[in-house]
C-alpha cells in the first residue's frame, strides 16, 4: 500500500513539474512602411478620392511598440491565453487635385494627415506539439480601432507674401471587433539556443479580408531572457470599418523584441 501511493505521488509531481503554469512577456519595436489606397465618402455624399497613402497623403515608414503576453497552464481542455497590442502610426504631406474626402470637396494642393491606429488581441489556443517543433492553434479576437485626421493646406497671398492656411479638417474615427484564425510554428535547432518562429492570425469574409505574420529568428540567454528578430506584415482590406470608409492598408517591415520566457 505504502509502496502505491509513493509511486502514486511520484507520477503526480512528474506530471505537474511537466506542465507547469508559465508564459512568456515580450516588449519590442516595429519599423513600418505603408502601402495602398483609402477614401472616405459622407453617408450617401457619392464618392470620393481614392487616396494613395505615400503619394496623396506623403505616408512613410514609421515606428511603433508592440507588446505580447502568453499565460500556459496545466489544466486540462481549457485554452491557454494570449494577450497582444500592437500600435501603428503615420503622418505625411502630399499633394492632390481635384481631391475629396468627406465634408472636403474639389480640393487641389497639399495636404496634411495623419493616421493613429491600434489593435489589441485576446487570444486562447491549445499546444498541439511541445517539443522541439512547437505548434500552437486557436481563436483570436482582435479589436482594431483609430482616426484618420485630414487637413487640407493651401498658399494664400498677405501684404507680406506667401503663407499657409488650414481649410475644413476631415477626422474619420472607425472600431471594429473581428474574430480570426490563429496559428503558431516555432522549430528550435537541437542542441542551441536558437529558434525559427511563425505566428499569424488571419480571417476573410465578404467584405473583409485582414491579416498578419511575424516570421522571426530567437536567441534565448539564461534565465528564459532572449532576443527575437525579424519580418513582420499585416493586410487590411476592408469597406465595412466606418460608413463611407474603404481602407485597403499594407504594412510591412522589420522587428526586434526582448523576451522573457518564465
Amino acid at each position: 500500500m505504502i509502496k502505491n501511493l509513493t509511486l502514486a505521488t511520484l507520477l503526480a509531481s512528474g506530471m505537474l513539474y511537466a506542465d507547469n503554469i508559465g508564459g512568456e512577456v515580450s516588449l519590442g519595436v516595429y519599423n513600418h512602411t505603408p502601402s495602398g489606397t483609402a477614401s472616405y465618402t459622407l453617408p450617401y455624399a457619392g464618392f470620393g478620392t481614392s487616396a494613395d497613402l505615400e503619394n496623396t497623403f506623403g505616408w512613410s515608414d514609421s515606428t511603433d511598440f508592440m507588446f505580447k503576453a502568453y499565460i500556459e497552464h496545466p489544466l486540462p481542455l481549457v485554452p491557454n491565453l494570449k494577450l497582444g497590442y500592437t500600435k501603428l502610426t503615420h503622418e505625411g504631406t502630399g499633394t492632390s487635385r481635384d481631391f475629396t474626402w468627406g465634408g472636403i470637396v474639389g480640393f487641389s494642393g497639399d495636404i496634411e494627415s495623419t493616421l493613429d491606429m491600434g489593435m489589441t488581441d485576446i487570444t486562447a489556443y491549445y499546444e498541439v506539439l511541445d517539443s522541439d517543433l512547437e505548434l500552437d492553434i486557436g481563436l483570436t479576437l482582435r479589436y482594431l480601432f483609430g482616426d484618420i485626421l485630414v487637413n487640407p493646406v493651401a498658399a494664400v497671398s498677405t501684404p507680406f507674401g506667401s503663407a499657409s492656411a488650414s481649410f475644413s479638417s476631415e477626422l474619420v474615427s472607425f472600431s471594429a471587433l473581428t474574430p480570426m484564425m490563429y496559428g503558431k510554428a516555432r522549430f528550435v535547432i537541437p542542441s542551441t539556443a536558437v529558434a525559427l518562429q511563425l505566428e499569424a492570425n488571419a480571417i476573410s469574409y465578404s467584405d473583409t479580408t485582414f491579416f498578419d505574420y511575424e516570421l522571426g529568428l530567437r536567441y534565448t540567454f539564461a534565465f528564459g531572457l532572449g532576443v527575437e528578430g525579424g519580418y513582420k506584415a499585416l493586410h487590411l482590406d476592408s469597406t465595412t470599418l466606418e460608413d463611407g470608409l474603404i481602407m485597403d492598408l499594407d504594412s510591412n517591415g522589420f522587428y526586434a523584441t526582448l523576451i522573457w520566457d518564465f
